[in-house]
């Protein structure tokens, strides 16, 4: 439990924003997943809508045939190729938050076993969920940077600085991202600062690996189901 018994609403849980370690501190205490389960949720339903709107505006399909064309590929696979990046995209959208929250919460916590860490995984999904609160962030300024950039031209000048600072924006909260993780996984297994960042390192180096092979799998479904739907 927190600090005089209460718990944290749903929307306090957006204070790691900023008040980064009392937050984490409180929802480490609390031993729940639900607070991390909220930030989740509503960074994937922002993914959704994010997405959903490029896809409607036309965004994703012209992303695709803006690419040079590739010799050897089939008549109509570009088509095919837009038509299911319009559904693969936002489904990714929307499941990836997920994803992320229970892959990086079981890497961390067996982890910090190694460092003698000690703590419920409950406490470790709630304090690793609501670390991805700064992507909220991110996407409302990437959504709107990626959108400037489609008005004025990707190729242009100006778009091309705007598809820099969209990259550079993603890297800062990424970082963020890592920040919190450290100091929510150190909370919620009661170890220091230094032993959390190393099973952070252990964590990125098990989902790298982790990541390599689903997108060897999604690569291999997406053109299985491109050239099932090419004419």
């Amino acid at each position: 439990m927190s600090a005089g018994g209460s718990r944290l609403s749903p929307l306090g849980t957006f204070a790691v924003i900023w008040a980064p370690v009392r937050t984490l501190r409180l929802i480490a205490e609390e031993r729940r997943a639900f607070p991390g389960f909220v930030i989740v949720a509503a960074y994937a339903g922002l993914s959704l809508i994010v997405s959903m709107a490029f896809v409607l505006g036309g965004a994703t399909r012209r992303s695709v045939e803006q690419q040079p064309p590739q010799p050897g590929l089939p008549p109509g696979f570009e088509d095919a190729f837009a038509r299911v990046a319009e559904v693969a995209v936002p489904a990714l959208a929307a499941l990836s938050p997920f994803a992320i929250w229970l892959v990086v919460s079981l890497l961390m916590q067996l982890a910090t076993r190694f460092f003698g860490g000690a703590g419920p995984l409950s406490s470790m999904l709630g304090v690793v969920g609501v670390a991805q609160a700064p992507f909220l962030v991110s996407g409302v300024l990437s959504a709107g940077l990626t959108g400037l950039q489609f008005l004025v031209g990707a190729g242009t000048p100006v778009g091309t600085a705007l598809g820099y600072l969209v990259s550079l924006v993603g890297v800062a909260f990424f970082l963020w991202y890592v920040v919190l993780v450290v100091i929510g996984a150190a909370l919620a297994r009661n170890v220091g600062y230094g032993e959390s960042a190393g099973s952070c390192a252990l964590s990125c180096v098990g989902l790298g690996v982790l990541i390599i092979l689903v997108v060897i799998v999604a690569a291999v479904g997406i053109f299985t189901a491109v050239n099932a739907a090419a004419p």
